[in-house]
């Protein structure tokens, strides 16, 4: 896609912290270096504003913008994409959003079918920009921390919290088969690693954030045209 992809590839080990105070996603990039041969921006919520892509970038020896924004939905990304991701001109768009998708407790509420839209609309202007796709599942939810602050009833009413992500975990599965992205679906892979949440029952801890960047590493080094500029000595060796 770009001359950056042909950048002699340099081996980055310094640890990103990641801070959680970030009012936007201009504020959360982190990086290797400028000379990473690839860009990845990371574009989701809160879980990726936590700060998997930091990890990501270390793991891959890429550069890793972090475009996650605590609160959004699919339709509130949407609204910031061309600014947050397309103007990056990345190589990889991870797209990670649903957890606050399927509040429907809340008025930002995104319905399944929507959601499925939201998540097309994105894939096709990551393609009209030649940049590949790495689409994830929403994560697991703990209902008995998840209800301390959440209305149970609004959720029941629908069928309960289970039900809910089951059909918003489905519907990206769907949309990354009919539109042939690569998948990662943490909702099946964090399910066999309860370590994994923090103490709110819906955001990773460090362990958390180190899991899901290893699952998303593994599926950019997949990509065709995109794995052959990794090196295979890197961290991605170690992080399997």
């Amino acid at each position: 896609m770009t001359s950056r992809r042909f950048t002699t590839f340099a081996i980055f080990a310094a640890w990103l912290l990641v801070p959680n105070g970030w009012s936007s996603a201009e504020e959360a990039t982190s990086s290797t270096a400028k000379s990473a041969p690839l860009r990845i921006v990371c574009f989701g919520d809160s879980i990726t504003k936590r700060g998997y892509p930091a990890i990501l970038a270390e793991i891959l020896g890429v550069e890793a913008i972090n475009a996650g924004v605590a609160g959004h939905t699919s339709a509130q990304g949407l609204h910031r994409m061309q600014t947050d991701v397309l103007n990056k001109k990345p190589d990889v768009v991870v797209i990670f959003f649903g957890t606050n998708d399927l509040r429907v407790d809340a008025e930002k509420c995104v319905p399944v079918v929507k959601y499925k839209e939201n998540l097309e609309t994105m894939i096709d202007a990551c393609r009209k920009q030649q940049a590949d796709v790495v689409l994830c599942t929403l994560p697991p939810i703990d209902p008995n921390k998840y209800f301390l602050r959440h209305q149970r009833e609004s959720f029941d009413a629908v069928g309960g919290l289970p039900h809910l992500i089951t059909q918003y975990q489905k519907t990206a599965i769907q949309v990354a088969a009919e539109h042939d992205v690569a998948l990662v679906d943490l909702q099946k892979v964090l399910k066999q690693d309860p370590n994994w949440i923090s103490h709110d029952g819906v955001h990773p801890n460090k362990e958390g954030c180190e899991l899901i960047a290893k699952q998303i590493a593994q599926a950019v080094a997949s990509l065709p045209q995109i794995g052959a500029l990794i090196d295979k000595a890197s961290d991605l060796e170690k992080a399997n």
